[in-house]
């Protein structure tokens, strides 16, 4: 049933519409009407001859009509006067030929009723009086007095036929312009709340009963870089595989279920379709439909870089403050460590000349090694409490990197431990203290090396940042077991530390450095996939090079 409707839609699109189809199948009505009336109707009629020569010529008239129709519909409909009088012509004929009682009265009857639907009441009324008068004259010779009722009753049904089929088209014109106007306000009113949610700068994700995917707005395709058309009919557990676990996914089930109308989420960290992470705030509402649960609304506000400013302000203040304290201390510690590793030092010279236990001079080596190892939390301390880098000045961040490699490439090389540059020639000059940024290289490198047994991989490369003129970005990427993610706010911060021997400094003092240099130093890791260290800086001029 359905492909026949579309098949009939198909046709009517070629002809001009639904309506137009409807005339070619009453034609084809009215014709098989005819043939059948000729064969039930005795070849001992006075007539029959004629009456089948006739109708014969009807039938080829109307095929080529039906053909003309399909071919050339425009040029047809305008002939529609002369169709109208062929059809007449034919119609009173047949009348003629079979007798004032024939039932193809019926005819104009049809012929009516289709002038007054397409062409309005008044042509429909003009052709009913018109077919009506040709009709009396038709049959009149053949009219004694006991068929007047019968005429009349036909003529009266004839005039009644055209108003009334006429009354009826003014109807549907009516009620289609009103269908086609709501439809107008319809799709206005669609193509506006599209605009205001393509326009919302927050994403919106619309779900169904069952948590399957019903619209994505635009802030999401760009966001997780697929289209809604890719997206709708998935579930969200599908894209999110995480949020199910969480807080979301349990609050999302009780708001699809309408015991909540809404919900709020703050600060929720999620990996993306693109493999990021990102910290949004999401707002649902609940939709219903005939005061059913019937989906939800999510409003998905991204806060990841916010989120990233804020806590950047909070570690610079956390730095502003160690930083003064640290001052401090190092230069309270330097005097009594130097008098103590000068002292172990003299014991030691003293020990070559004079006998002395072995677990003596063990116990001199110990406190040698923790006393220079207190020395370098000292020095740490100073460089951290250090505001500014030293004098500034362009500097080519590749040479920087070959010096610092330069350093521990064998004693990486001597750990079973890969190490390979992609350094980017060319690049821009960034301005800055070239020793404190081969420090940051090499706290970086090193902390690589330590988090890698043998057999792991170090990259180190460098390259030009895509829409940011004369800004270059440094990347140093292990395949080591990478950082559990709880721990990633807290690398940057003074003391803290995952190493047994580790003085929690190397990175808040590479930290304070980049930013020193106006730049910034991010983190990406998952565990069992390695960490990457991105630097970022921004150059000297676009372009310029010494």
């Amino acid at each position: 049933m359905h492909r026949w409707g579309e098949i009939l839609e198909r046709l009517g699109r070629h002809v001009g519409g639904t309506r137009v189809l409807a005339l070619p199948l009453l034609r084809a009505l009215a014709v098989i009407a005819g043939i059948t009336w000729v064969l039930l109707t005795p070849q001992s009629h006075p007539r029959w001859g004629s009456l089948v020569a006739t109708v014969g010529a009807f039938l080829a008239y109307s095929m080529t009509l039906d053909l003309g129709l399909w071919l050339k519909p425009g040029l047809l409909l305008r002939l529609n006067v002369a169709v109208l009088l062929a059809d007449l012509g034919f119609a009173l004929t047949l009348i003629g030929l079979a007798g004032a009682g024939s039932t193809l009265f019926l005819s104009l009857l049809l012929i009516a009723g289709v002038q007054s639907y397409y062409y309005g009441t008044t042509r429909g009324i003009t052709v009913a009086v018109g077919s009506g008068l040709a009709y009396l004259a038709v049959v009149w010779p053949t009219i004694d007095e006991v068929e007047w009722a019968n005429m009349a009753i036909r003529l009266t049904m004839l005039l009644g036929t055209a108003i009334g089929v006429g009354i009826l088209a003014q109807i549907e014109v009516a009620e289609r312009l009103k269908v086609a106007v709501l439809t107008s306000e319809a799709h206005t009113r669609e193509r506006f709340i599209r605009s205001v949610v393509e326009s919302l700068r927050e994403g919106l994700v619309a779900l169904d009963q069952t948590g399957r995917v019903l619209a994505w707005n635009g802030t999401m395709e760009a966001r997780h870089g697929i289209a809604e058309a890719d997206i709708v009919g998935r579930r969200y557990d599908e894209l999110f595989p995480a949020v199910p676990r969480g807080s979301l996914g349990l609050e999302l089930g009780r708001l699809l279920r309408g015991e909540v109308e809404e919900l709020t989420i703050e600060a929720l960290e999620y990996d993306t379709l693109q493999g990021g992470r990102a910290i949004v705030n999401v707002k649902g509402s609940l939709l219903r439909q005939g005061g059913r649960p019937a989906g939800a609304v999510l409003l998905v506000e991204d806060i990841t870089e916010r989120v990233a400013f804020e806590r950047s302000a909070r570690q610079a203040e956390k730095l502003a403050a160690l930083g003064m304290l640290a001052a401090g201390l190092a230069h309270e510690l330097n005097n009594p460590i130097g008098i103590i590793s000068s002292r172990i030092e003299l014991m030691r010279l003293d020990a070559e000349s004079r006998p002395l236990p072995d677990e003596v001079r063990d116990d001199l080596e110990v406190l040698h090694r923790n006393a220079q190892r207190v020395a370098r939390i000292a020095q740490g301390l100073l460089s951290f409490a250090r505001h500014s880098p030293g004098e500034q000045a362009p500097v080519d961040v590749n040479h920087v990197v070959e010096e610092t490699l330069l350093l521990v490439d064998r004693q990486i090389s001597k750990g079973g431990i890969t190490l390979k540059r992609n350094l980017t020639p060319g690049l821009p000059l960034v301005s800055g203290d070239g020793n404190a940024l081969q420090q940051v290289v090499l706290n970086l490198v090193t902390n690589a090396r330590d988090a890698l047994e043998a057999g792991g991989e170090i990259v180190i490369e460098t390259s030009s940042v895509p829409g940011r003129p004369g800004a270059v970005r440094v990347v140093v990427r292990d395949t080591g077991p990478g950082i559990p993610p709880e721990t990633i706010p807290r690398i940057f911060d003074p003391f803290f530390t995952t190493k047994s021997n580790g003085t929690g400094l190397g990175l808040s003092i590479s930290h304070g450095i980049v930013r020193d240099h106006g730049g910034t130093l991010d983190v990406e890791s998952h565990p069992g996939k390695g960490t990457t260290f991105v630097i970022t800086f921004p150059g000297v001029a676009v372009g310029s090079r010494a």
